[in-house]
């Protein structure tokens, strides 16, 4: 059984732009007190598509 992996985000980092919410297909991110939490980790697909879109990078 493979483990899946989970998106982590930095909170240090986030600047709470939102551009990973809509990258996120699963609906699995949001903004919350102006940082992005991933509210949902059993959503997550663990492929990433959200990062790609961080201007505070991975």
């Amino acid at each position: 059984m493979a483990i899946r992996k989970i998106v982590q985000i930095d909170e240090e980092k986030c600047n709470g732009c939102g551009l990973c919410v809509p990258g996120c297909a699963e609906g699995a991110i949001k903004i919350v007190n102006g940082k992005a939490k991933l509210v949902a980790d059993n959503l997550c697909d663990g492929l990433g598509n959200c990062i790609g879109h961080c201007p505070q990078g991975p």
